[in-house]
């Protein structure tokens, strides 16, 4: 699976999770949207062949 569709899942998760009505829901909004935005903004590795 590649890092930015990860990223993606993650951020969907996280703006969903915004919009619940769970006490502590926008703190873990609010990690879900920084943890996808890494994966999201993070370079990926190349290969060998790809240089």
């Amino acid at each position: 699976m590649d890092n930015k569709l990860l990223g993606v899942i993650i951020i969907g998760f996280g703006i969903l999770l915004l919009f619940s009505e769970q006490e502590y829901s926008f703190w873990f909004s609010a990690i879900a949207l920084g943890i996808g935005a890494g994966f999201v903004i993070r370079k990926s590795k190349k290969n060998d062949e790809e240089k």
